[in-house]
């Protein structure tokens, strides 16, 4: 008699029914597809369809032993020789009778010799013997991929078609089923189960391996289901970490290797060697055609390969790529350095230069390495894969690093990746003297990557801006004069010198031009790819929209440099470092110290070890101005100074001297030394050579040295200039000019346009600056006297006096007024400020103010003169 149920299912032919099967030790069960097992038998039909492992018959066997439904199975293990009518139909017949399906009584009829039509006569009989099953039946069929006769298919088919009421169908196969499931999926009788649904979850991982006297850590625990994908044979055949691997690849090559023809087993072999695979690099693999086909036929057969989205790319299962990798390694060891090559090659035909690099090194053809690192590796260097490009580069035998121009421009760039940086310009010059006598087509993808070297190590480390932005122009020009085909990487070159231009011509003092150069870097790094250009792009656009006194443009390219970042995972690359430095500036001319104080440290670590030049300064620029708004101006002119005679003299970069030199202006200014600004602004023409902040800054020193018409003749010519931050403190510097002078009308005028003009950009540094206690007195009164309508001047104004606005209070809710409360309230109506107040009072201003805010929030009133007015209302005054 033949087997009927698989290992651990108990037929007793003797009593006629099954035993209900035990669990298999080792086996976790596993609720949730019990469960669907359950639903799945409420429809006629229910297929487990995935590879060999994935734990399909274990799971069946268990839930058929446990399984919540009552009524008999029929257990039907099917091998080669199922693959005849004859002995499938009697076998099937003889689990139906030996599972208690079947009563004695029941006349099925026999199989036997017969033609087509007895065929389906056959299964029309068998049916109608079927019809009247006491209870729901169950009939699993296991191996079913072990039946191809399309005889037997067929009729199996005919009769999954027009089942009996209470007959269902288990089926279980490793590949998909020949028999036609689309009509019972169409028509909503089916139920599949395939190697998504029977993966170990993380959770089921963890009770499998307890099984086992195993309980990893959780980490391990995730990396290993990660590993195996939820493949429940990976995960039960990995119990030693020195023997898994083994353990695994033995499985897969009897179970999945072996079973397929030897032109399959050298496709899969071949096939293996990269990550993912197409058809159309299969067959530059294998010399073979059809490639995209037989990845088609090996999905649906469930060997261990799956599509990638709706796309042309499928992978290998992780451990199956690994067991295949380790095959081919022992019994073609000498192929697989071809096959990196191959793979190599073909995604540099594609463009795909990471990836082109990786196999090129695997390959251990180090000259093509360069070549790759020339034409395609200085964009990566300067993208989300720099890691990986620097990962290959170290695997460039020493030795071999000055053989060539490429193999010098990688050992160029590796010194840059490290911090090595003065010996690359004797490594440049070395390249640039074997590409003598070398002719154009040759050399003009070297030299570009040479320029781009220079340009980024070199003169931008160094801040050599006149000379940055020569060569930027030098490339752009030769750019246009090649083909495409001629440099592969002309588009990421491109945006690099538009950057490395737009940087230079903004260091150099020329910032219309630069506007234009970063815009256009900006918007072709983001085409080209090159995301770490685009970064530093926008960076470059936010300090510049600073200095021309826009803080809101300023912060949008903050924004848009930081978003970059975030989205790269680039938030601590030295790209970024600038946009956080000009954030710290933003914070501190809006009054935000500890925002600023965080951009700084931000910027500080994102610089690194090795900062450029320019950039190196501008962090010392941002400490510098926060010292001063501490009230520290010693330390900071001391910090700057030093800064500039550390920087070495290859720096060239007017813009920055003036931005240190300012700097030092208001420290000056701040310790009570006009005469040493008005001498460092002695020989410069102030108009048009200085910046709206240097005008003013020396605005400020004439006005210190009493000399007035000097300064209000720079003054009216900031306060009509587009740099709003300039601008504001020009009115402000005009209105305490005025107010000096007894000229109330002309102050409360110019504080008025000062106050209007900072809330749109939330300036805030000026009012604190700028002689802070005339300022707070100047806006006191101006309060009082001038009702600022609407929310532009309340901020400003509010946080300058103190006297912050109640929003949305019901009149005299808060109780009464205290008695020292009513003592300030008369004094309210009278034109004394909160000092004049406080000083009548003989208690401090802080409380004077306090005692005005808990009056305006009991009376809900908003400013001073509502205060005075509900009081009226009142008889409170």
């Amino acid at each position: 008699m033949r087997e009927i149920g698989p290992s651990g299912l108990h037929i007793s032919t003797a009593v006629g029914r099954v035993v209900r099967p035990r669990v298999p030790e080792g086996v976790l069960w596993r609720p949730r597809l019990a469960e669907a097992m359950d639903a799945g038998v409420r429809r006629p039909v229910t297929v487990l369809c995935a590879g060999p492992g994935w734990g399909k018959t274990a799971l069946v066997s268990s839930w058929a032993g446990t399984r919540s439904l009552s009524g008999p199975i029929a257990w039907l293990s099917l091998d080669t020789q199922h693959d005849d009518p004859l002995a499938f139909w009697s076998d099937l017949i003889l689990a139906l009778r030996t599972a208690g399906a079947i009563p004695p009584t029941n006349s099925v009829p026999e199989p036997g010799p017969r033609t087509a039509e007895d065929d389906s006569a056959f299964r029309r009989a068998f049916t109608a013997a079927l019809a009247g099953l006491p209870a729901v039946t169950v009939v699993v069929l296991d191996d079913l991929h072990r039946v191809t006769d399309p005889r037997v298919v067929g009729g199996l088919g005919g009769l999954l078609a027009d089942l009996p009421e209470r007959l269902r169908f288990v089926l279980i196969s490793r590949t998909e089923p020949a028999v036609p499931l689309h009509r019972l999926r169409a028509a909503g009788h089916l139920t599949e189960l395939r190697a998504a649904d029977l993966a170990f979850r993380v959770e089921e991982a963890g009770e499998l391996l307890a099984l086992q006297g195993r309980r990893p850590p959780a980490p391990d625990l995730a990396a290993l289901v990660r590993r195996a994908e939820g493949w429940g044979a990976g995960l039960r055949l990995t119990l030693e970490p020195a023997s898994a691997s083994g353990a695994v690849e033995d499985f897969l090559a009897q179970e999945v290797l072996a079973e397929q023809p030897t032109q399959i087993r050298d496709f899969l072999l071949r096939t293996s060697v990269p990550d993912r695979i197409c058809g159309e690099l299969a067959d530059a693999l294998t010399g073979q055609r059809y490639g995209h086909r037989t990845l088609e036929r090996l999905e649906r057969a469930n060997v261990f390969v799956e599509r990638i989205g709706p796309g042309r790319w499928f992978r290998y299962h992780q451990m199956f790529r690994a067991a295949l990798r380790h095959q081919l390694a022992l019994t073609q060891p000498d192929v697989v350095p071809r096959l990196h090559l191959l793979a190599a090659q073909w995604y540099a035909g594609k463009g795909n230069g990471l990836t082109a690099l990786n196999h090129a090194a695997a390959a251990q053809d180090w000259d093509f390495v360069a070549r790759l690192v020339v034409d395609r590796g200085l964009q990566l260097f300067a993208s989300v894969d720099r890691a990986e490009v620097i990962e290959v580069l170290r695997r460039i035998p020493a030795e071999r690093l000055t053989d060539s121009p490429e193999l010098i421009v990688s050992s160029a760039l590796l010194a840059f990746a490290q911090g090595d940086l003065d010996v690359i310009p004797q490594r440049l010059a070395r390249a640039r003297s074997l590409l003598a006598g070398r002719g154009p087509a040759y050399r003009a993808g070297i030299d570009l990557a040479l320029t781009v070297l220079e340009s980024g190590a070199v003169l931008r480390r160094h801040g050599d801006m006149a000379r940055l932005t020569t060569a930027s122009s030098e490339m752009l020009d030769d750019l246009a004069a090649l083909r495409w085909d001629q440099v592969p990487a002309r588009l990421q070159y491109r945006a690099m010198a538009l950057s490395n231009k737009g940087t230079g011509l903004l260091w150099t003092g020329r910032l219309d031009h630069a506007e234009r150069y970063l815009w256009a870097a900006a918007s072709g790094a983001r085409a080209a790819g090159v995301p770490l250009v685009e970064i530093s792009a926008f960076a470059h656009l936010a300090l510049l929209a600073f200095v021309q006194g826009s803080l809101n443009g300023a912060r949008e390219h903050v924004i848009a440099a930081t978003d970059v970042a975030r989205r790269i995972d680039a938030r601590v690359r030295p790209a970024v470092a600038l946009a956080y430095l000009t954030d710290a500036l933003i914070e501190s001319e809006r009054g935000r110290e500890a925002e600023a104080e965080g951009a700084l440290r931000r910027g500080l670590h994102a610089l690194g070890d090795n900062p450029e030049a320019t950039l190196a300064i501008v962090a010392v620029l941002v400490r510098a101005r926060l010292l001063l708004d501490r009230g520290e101006p010693l330390a900071a002119r001391s910090v700057l100074r030093r800064a500039r005679e550390e920087a070495g003299p290859l720096l060239s970069a007017p813009l920055l001297d003036r931005l240190v030199g300012l700097g030092v202006a208001e420290a000056d200014l701040a310790l009570g030394e006009p005469g040493a600004v008005l001498a460092r602004y002695a020989h410069r023409p102030a108009v048009p050579a200085l910046l709206p902040a240097e005008q003013v800054c020396l605005a400020r020193a004439y006005l210190a040295a009493g000399r007035e018409p000097a300064a209000e003749s720079l003054l009216s010519r900031v306060r009509e200039s587009p740099d709003r931050v300039s601008g504001v403190s020009a009115w402000l510097l005009t209105a305490l000019a005025a107010d000096a002078h007894g000229r109330g009308a002309r102050a409360g005028e110019a504080l008025t346009r000062a106050l209007a003009d900072a809330e749109p950009e939330l300036i805030r540094r000026p009012f604190r600056n700028f002689d802070a206690p005339r300022v707070t007195v100047l806006a006191e009164r101006q309060q009082w006297l001038t009702e600022l309508r609407g929310p532009v001047s309340d901020g400003v104004l509010a946080e300058i006096t103190g006297e912050l606005p109640v929003l949305g209070a019901a009149a005299h809710t808060a109780g009464p007024l205290s008695e020292r409360e009513l003592e300030v309230l008369q004094y309210l109506p009278t034109v004394l400020t909160a000092g004049e107040i406080a000083e009548n009072l003989g208690i401090s201003v802080n409380t004077v103010k306090a005692h005005m805010r808990s009056i305006y929030r009991k009376l809900g009133a908003g400013r001073r003169r509502e205060a005075v007015v509900q009081s009226r209302q009142l008889g409170l005054l």
